[in-house]
């Protein structure tokens, strides 16, 4: 099956937001250094800068409230002399946090859960619109979430280790297996839930589809009560993916179903061959939208086409930073 990036795009929210925990994280043992330096200091220097005095019993208190699960590691500072080091580059630093940050995961059932949670409300919105035309009952939809979280976790994972520059091409490998084992093993598993052919054809085209749909549901907001019919929703999505089906991509960055994470493929060249590919299908599917939509749905969809073509650009430049070559 191939997206447009969906899979690509959750894994990169999970590493903006382990980046932002560990920003935290950092934050916090700054915060809990000053409050032991404050402590430290001498009475006149206190009173010097204004700052009320902490007790030793209140910094322990402040230090145990931020979370136990994220315990700044106390640094000792360094010698007054001693030049600042350069700054690294995203790159390297991406890799850093990474690093730091799969093994929290790891190691850390909360910090897991945080994850885990952040990517099922993502998914149960991508997925909310199936959920309502299959018509599950909550013991259903609890199971069909069960599935996706599965591969969903499977491919964080993957992206979270990877990013981390820690392993070894064997570990790679294996890894990529792994996903892709999960990948078939979800797919095997929904058809059987869904016990019909024709729901199942129906679950893989709104998977093939996710893309054009985040970006339909962008337009449909912004019309309001000039939102598109059913019929014409329908219409458009058709349209959208069978000209992203047709067209000679030079690229495979469409393609979800990848475990590539090669520096090749997130390569600065890679993206943004795919860009100009993105904008020159965009281009092609406006000359079919304009015998179709109204001036006003028109402007809505370019907008919102704009935006989502602003979106996987914000993400593969992440990626590039995360997997990437020159």
């Amino acid at each position: 099956m191939r997206k447009q990036l969906p899979i690509i795009l959750l894994a990169m929210i999970c590493i903006v937001l382990v980046v932002a925990l560990q920003r935290q994280r950092q934050q916090i043992g700054r915060m809990a250094q000053t409050i032991a330096d404050l402590e430290a200091a001498p009475a006149e220097q206190s009173k010097r800068i204004q700052t009320p005095s902490v007790s030793e019993k209140q910094a322990e208190l402040v230090q145990h409230e931020v979370n136990e699960d994220f315990q700044p590691q106390k640094k000792t500072p360094a010698p007054a002399e001693t030049p600042a080091p350069e700054v690294q580059s995203a790159k390297e630093s991406t890799r850093r946090i990474m690093r730091s940050m799969a093994k929290t995961i790891d190691e850390n059932p909360t910090i897991n859960k945080m994850v885990e949670a952040s990517q099922r409300g993502a998914v149960g919105a991508l997925y909310s619109d199936m959920i309502e035309y299959l018509d599950l009952n909550a013991d259903e939809t609890n199971y069909f979430m069960e599935l996706l979280m599965y591969r969903q976790m499977a491919h964080v994972d993957m992206h979270m280790k990877i990013a981390s520059g820690s392993l070894t091409e064997e570990e790679q490998s294996a890894l990529q297996e792994k996903t892709r084992q999960a990948n078939e093993t979800t797919r095997l598993e929904m058809e059987t839930f869904l016990n019909s052919p024709k729901d199942f054809e129906e679950f893989k085209f709104y998977e093939d589809t996710i893309g054009e749909r985040m970006m339909l549901s962008q337009m449909d907001q912004m019309l309001g009560g000039a939102a598109l019919s059913k019929e014409a929703y329908r219409e458009v999505l058709q349209i959208m993916y069978d000209e992203r089906e047709t067209y000679t991509w030079s690229t495979d960055l469409h393609d979800s179903e990848s475990t590539d994470l090669s520096p090749e493929r997130f390569s600065e060249d890679n993206i943004s061959r795919h860009l100009t590919d993105m904008k020159a299908l965009g281009e092609r599917m406006d000359r079919r939208m304009q015998e179709i939509l109204t001036p006003e749905q028109l402007a809505a969809w370019r907008e919102s086409g704009a935006a989502m073509q602003a979106l996987i650009e914000g993400q593969l430049t992440q990626a590039n930073q995360a997997f990437g070559g020159n």
